[in-house]
């Protein structure tokens, strides 16, 4: 009987398909990097939040490298808005101008230094976007 039973509901509803269910569990595809040239500007794809995060790995300059922090300035911070600083030092970072643009969701960075290209996100890692300096187009 329970046989029989079974076999209704496969015929029903058919087997559970396994490739289903793993693809759901699988990761989201990698977002690709945003190539920007070294003077140029850049428009990060980020929720707007009040502290970003970057991950610079600088071989020229071992120095730059690390975890480093940026706050967004909203009038009550002057002191501590407006840069980028090493998250264990507080130590403050050469970088472009860097602001958030609420009409276009990104953290735009104006002028590009070189400590400018790495890993960006935000604090709680929610969106996770890397910057490479685009390769040197032939003449």
């Amino acid at each position: 009987m329970i046989l029989l039973w079974f076999f209704t509901i496969v015929a029903v509803f058919g087997l559970p398909n396994i490739e289903e269910e793993q693809e759901e569990d699988a990761a989201p595809p990698p977002v690709p990097p945003i190539l920007a040239k070294i003077g140029g500007n850049v428009e990060i794809k980020l929720p707007q939040v009040a502290n970003y995060r970057r991950f610079i790995r600088n071989q020229d300059n071992p120095a730059l490298n690390g975890d480093q922090i940026y706050r967004v300035c909203n009038g009550k911070n002057k002191k501590t808005c407006g840069f980028w600083e090493s998250s264990q030092t507080k130590k403050k970072f050469p970088s472009g101008t860097t602001t958030y643009n609420k009409n276009k969701k990104a953290l735009i960075i104006k002028k590009m230094k070189k400590s400018d290209f790495g890993t960006y996100t935000t604090l709680k890692m929610q969106i996770i976007q890397k910057v490479q300096e685009s390769p040197a187009s032939g003449k």
